[in-house]
């Protein structure tokens, strides 16, 4: 039962890893290129979505710990983070959304 809690933990960590990367990728976009910003959703679920494939088969090839206590780890080390690092996205749109508006209201004069 411990190596299950163990590999869960491993998981969690692994999928934090995994929730800033595509944290990074967002705001690179979000500042560069925030039209193509719909493109990146597309990325990150396929980053995650192959974390997930990954973690399962790593559980059940190698039987070092029950993959459910796996994916359970990978999920919440993906999910949880991203509350915190959404909530840094929204703040980095809304700064983005004022210098632009300001820029506009400036040229009008």
């Amino acid at each position: 039962m411990n190596h299950n809690i163990i590999g869960a933990i491993v998981a969690a960590i692994a999928g934090v890893v995994i929730a800033l990367i595509n944290y990074i990728f967002s705001k690179k976009v979000l500042i560069n290129a925030p039209e193509k910003y719909s493109l990146i959703t597309v990325v990150r679920q396929i980053l995650q979505v192959g974390f997930l494939v990954v973690v399962y088969f790593t559980g059940t090839k190698t039987q070092l710990a029950d993959p459910v206590y796996l994916l359970v780890g990978a999920v919440l080390g993906m999910t949880v983070p991203m509350i915190y690092f959404t909530k840094k996205l929204l703040l980095i749109n809304e700064a983005e959304a004022k210098a632009k508006n300001k820029k506009e209201d400036e040229a009008d004069g």
